[in-house]
């Protein structure tokens, strides 16, 4: 294995959550007549809500907040679900390491209902969330509260996400990182943040977690 441990971001790496979070925040904003951005708005995917929303309703980004929340409650079963091929990969690369984990920047009431939902929970062994630190990703501080609850150091862990702010949190950790393009990032702005490795598809995943230890080690 390519290292002891495997840290993943969750929305847009292992759960198709973005069609979700789009519906949520058209809502939003026709509720509070905002202009619709898609490129701005989506692009914030990545950051904790409470930030995006004081980007695009200003002072009254916590009502923002509440509207987006409360209508993401009421669809959030039907549209949440992890990429094909997610949860056959975990499946497979779980028998390989010492543990699993997920750091994202997504509440841990939401972070927990769409985990448990979809299945990942039988796979992963610890969470953090926005709610566990201070300064959320792109700082270090995420991905080292991830190596904290196993008791791991940064040469013994992996980061796998699709965003800028994924790829310079696990750098500012010391982890290796890995870039996957089928989420939120295209592959050219995934290779401008410079992860280690960049993949297209989870077998190409397991091949970056498998392969490359002959390389590495």
């Amino acid at each position: 294995m390519l290292r002891d441990y495997i840290l993943f971001d969750l929305d847009g790496t292992l759960l198709d959550s973005l069609p979700l979070i789009e519906k949520s925040f058209r809502h939003a904003f026709k509720q509070f007549q905002i202009p619709w951005n898609n490129g701005a708005v989506m692009k914030t995917v990545g950051l904790p809500l409470r930030d995006a929303c004081r980007q695009f309703a200003g002072e009254r980004w916590q009502e923002f907040f509440d509207c987006y929340i409360q209508y993401q409650l009421t669809i959030h079963d039907k549209f949440i679900r992890v990429f094909p091929g997610a949860l056959e990969t975990l499946d497979q690369i779980k028998p390989l390491v010492k543990g699993m984990g997920v750091v994202t920047s997504k509440r841990r009431v939401m972070a927990r209902r769409g985990i448990s939902v979809t299945g990942l929970d039988r796979y992963l062994d610890h969470l953090v969330t926005l709610e566990d630190v201070e300064k959320p990703k792109p700082h270090a501080e995420p991905v080292l509260r991830g190596l904290q609850k196993f008791g791991a150091n940064p040469g013994q862990a992996v980061y796998v996400g699709d965003s800028y702010f994924d790829i310079e949190s696990g750098r500012n950790a010391g982890v290796l990182t890995v870039g996957v393009t089928w989420g939120m990032a295209t592959r050219d702005e995934l290779e401008d943040a410079g992860p280690d490795f960049l993949v297209n598809t989870w077998s190409e995943m397991v091949e970056v977690l498998t392969v490359n230890r002959r390389r590495l080690f």
